[in-house]
């Protein structure tokens, strides 16, 4: 796919500096408008019949990100849009978001793509903050966060619902010489599977969990009979089956629901007793929401009409710092489209502020938009190209795919069709002269679903630069450019293929590696031309060398065998005149800067080779146990902590002396010299601790010491991956 090159700039209004960040991560402020370069790296990629799949690059001076997109045309008879509940229960735990929509697919519909949703509680039970509509059941009731919904007439709604819900009853009562009358009693829902607070009625049903999870300070009453699951826009009737009082935490039947209330809650619920009827009725306060059959919750609307609707001068680092984000937008046309960005990974991705975040939604004709949980939940799943199961797409902050409470899952109900489609990767290459290339080929029927690859593909390249040696198998022989192709039945991949005989530059790695005797080590080498782009290499081509005593190398493989000591040493491998260097067991060095005189700051200096070392852990290993130094003319050592115990000796300024204990009354228990112990006032005395942990060395492999009391002083530094290194000083007194 050819690269398409696009550029836009916009302005980004100033955000204010924050005394402290959540999520530690630091502010973003921008004092100018900020053009970005956007890099397609794939694009319109079809994964089903109304999802395409896009992944860009956005660079700019000193910014680098990756954003991927899914595009999803809700108008598509194949494509299904559901929320997706972690165990299908909202108090449960937690699920990764492949696993919902793995779990939710059944024959007839395959899995297509999966993203996390709402931000939710960082407490067990970790509940959504905002509202969740799934199949039209009422999951969970919003709580003043906006929520985006799709109706059954594939219609999007994004705002802020507001719940409105009450609970009758009524009850004859017979009037002294007037006959039955019929008294109607009413009180508001407050909340629908959310923790029961103070003054609140609370539903729950089955959706939430086996039981309620109260506490004992209520009335729960157990209804049955009721008409399930529970729907917006719709009133529902059930007998009283139960009334529990001051006894929380009760069973939720799966054919019922549970009234709790607390305060004037409860006693509401106290006028009712088992058979009584009761009705209850569910609605939204914009009448839009009761045709919702799927919604889900967010923390900011991104767009509005068209505009972006965030603050101008947000004070709120989740708003104004870069982050990993989730976010869903919808076009004027009415397609949906899932951004997933990643982040808080330097030379990789940085994260985006909602305001660029909205400025690029703005930019792809995005007229609507909502903010989903972000940060290391920010996650793509997708069916690649001709495979059944679902690969996570983007590169979580985290590390990998993080369990999280509900998410957005998109599903294919298009039959098995006929083989229409292949597909190559790599769909472009450079290789080295001499090397091998195994390409790999996938296949989708006329409804891109997962086709089986035929076993009579034909493999074609153009005579010069390299033949097949075996089906999908390319031997690179001669420098040039040329086309791969796969064809069968008709069908045909293409990919581009450049052989090359020079390079510009090796990686190898790890760069630096301690390693114990008998331990193996694989190492890897990249090669890369001046554009900067990886040039494929067979491992058999590199030329490797090592320090003898290091042990051995396997040239066909790069995996180092340590076979001597532990000791510094090197390994090289070569490719035509470049060279890379991995240093094996490298040792640190450490000097002083500053007079090593006792009560002057000095500085510890670590490096390896005469550069930096930074995250170093430096200690001080000696004085090994507390140590305190006289600094009044005269100090009187004495047998009790306090001014009215006896005076056994008098102690000059300079005078060494042992640090037993520190008491609370600022005295200190010492030990002399000569073996005697007693106690000295603490304001007269510095201390110099013990054995401790100094701090880690900055970026330029420093860390600051003061010394209080003269005498020997040894440092030990390390770190993951060199051999320690020490440094014995002697500090004196000024």
């Amino acid at each position: 796919m050819n690269r398409m090159r696009q550029r836009r700039g916009f302005f980004i209004p100033m955000a204010a500096f924050l005394a402290a960040l959540i999520l530690a991560s630091p502010l973003v402020s921008l004092a100018g408008p900020l053009a970005w370069e956007v890099v397609p790296e794939e694009e319109k990629v079809p994964l089903s019949t109304g999802v395409r799949y896009s992944s860009y690059r956005l660079t700019a001076p000193d910014y680098d990100q990756k954003v991927q997109i899914l595009t999803v045309d809700l108008a598509d008879r194949f494509t299904v849009l559901e929320t997706a509940l972690s165990h299908d229960n909202l108090a449960f735990d937690q699920e990764r978001p492949s696993a919902m929509a793995t779990r939710l697919a059944r024959e007839g519909k395959g899995a297509v793509a999966a993203t996390n949703g709402d931000f939710y509680s960082t407490q067990a039970p970790y509940l959504p903050i905002g509202l969740q509509i799934r199949g039209g059941e009422l999951l969970i009731s919003p709580q003043g966060f906006p929520a985006i919904g799709v109706t059954a007439e594939k219609e999007i709604i994004l705002g802020t619902p507001r719940l409105e819900a009450r609970v009758t009853f009524s009850r004859q009562v017979t009037l002294e010489g007037q006959g039955v009358a019929e008294f109607v009693y009413s009180h508001p829902i407050n909340h629908i599977n959310r923790p029961r607070g103070m003054d609140m009625l609370v539903l729950y049903t089955p959706a939430f969990a086996s039981t309620t999870q109260t506490n004992d300070y209520g009335t729960e009453i157990i209804l049955k009979d009721v008409d399930l699951p529970i729907k917006a826009g719709a009133t529902y009737s059930g007998t009283v089956a139960a009334k529990i009082e001051n006894r929380g935490n009760n069973f939720i039947h799966l054919y019922g629901v549970v009234l709790s209330g607390h305060g004037k809650a409860r006693e509401f619920l106290n006028m009712l007793n088992p058979g009584d009827r009761i009705n209850f009725t569910i609605r939204f306060t914009d009448p839009r929401w009761h045709e919702v059959t799927e919604a889900i919750g967010g923390r900011e609307i991104i767009l509005r009409d068209g505009q972006i609707a965030l603050p101008e001068n947000s004070r709120d680092p989740l708003i104004t710092a870069r982050h990993p984000r989730t976010a869903v937008g919808v076009t004027k046309d009415g397609r949906l489209e899932i951004f997933v960005v990643d982040g808080r990974q330097p030379g990789y991705s940085d994260g985006m502020t909602l305001y660029e975040l909205a400025e690029f939604m703005l930019d792809r004709g995005i007229v609507a938009a909502l903010n989903l949980d972000g940060g290391g939940s920010s996650v793509l799943a997708g069916r690649r190209v001709g495979e059944e199961g679902l690969t996570v797409l983007n590169r979580p902050a985290g590390g990998g795919e993080r369990p999280v409470t509900n998410g957005l899952v998109l599903f294919s109900t298009a039959p098995k069709g006929e083989l229409s489609y292949l597909y190559l990767s790599p769909y472009k290459v450079k290789v080295y002269k001499g090397s091998q290339v195994e390409f790999s080929l996938k296949a989708q029927d006329n409804y891109y679903n997962p086709a089986p690859v035929p076993d009579d593909v034909a493999w074609e390249v153009e005579e010069g630069i390299g033949r097949f040696i075996s089906p999908g198998r390319f031997q690179a022989e001669e420098p040039g450019r040329s086309e791969v192709k796969a064809r069968v039945r008709g069908i045909e991949a293409v990919a581009e293929v450049k052989v090359v005989d020079e390079i510009v530059r090796l990686v190898i790695s790890p760069a630096v590696a301690f390693l114990e005797p008998g331990s193996r080590q694989q190492l890897k080498v990249r090669a890369f031309d001046a554009e900067g782009e990886e040039i494929l290499v067979n491992p058999s081509l590199y030329s490797w060398s090592i320090s003898a005593e290091l042990g051995e190398i396997d040239p066909e493989t790069g995996e180092l065998l340590v076979t001597g000591a532990v000791q510094n040493g090197v390994v090289k491998v070569r490719l035509g005149d470049r060279e890379a260097v991995a240093e094996i067991n490298p040792t640190l060095s450490v000097r002083l800067e500053g007079p090593a005189q006792v009560g002057q700051e000095v500085t510890l200096v670590v490096t390896h080779r005469g550069m930096p070392v930074e995250g170093a852990s430096v200690y001080q290993v000696e004085p090994a146990v507390p140590t305190g130094r006289v600094t009044a003319s005269a100090l009187y050592f004495r047998t009790g902590p306090g001014t009215e115990n006896r005076a056994s000796a008098l102690l000059p300024r300079g005078y060494s002396l042992e640090v037993l204990a520190k008491l609370e009354n600022g005295w200190l228990k010492v030990r002399l010299p000569d073996g005697r112990i007693g106690y000295v006032a603490g304001q007269y005395v510095a201390v110099q601790e013990g054995s401790r942990l100094l701090g880690q060395t900055d970026a330029q492999g420093k860390t600051v010491f003061t010394a209080c009391v003269a005498g020997r002083y040894v440092f030990a530094i390390q770190k993951q991956g060199y051999i320690a290194a020490s440094l014995v000083q002697e500090f004196i007194a000024p």
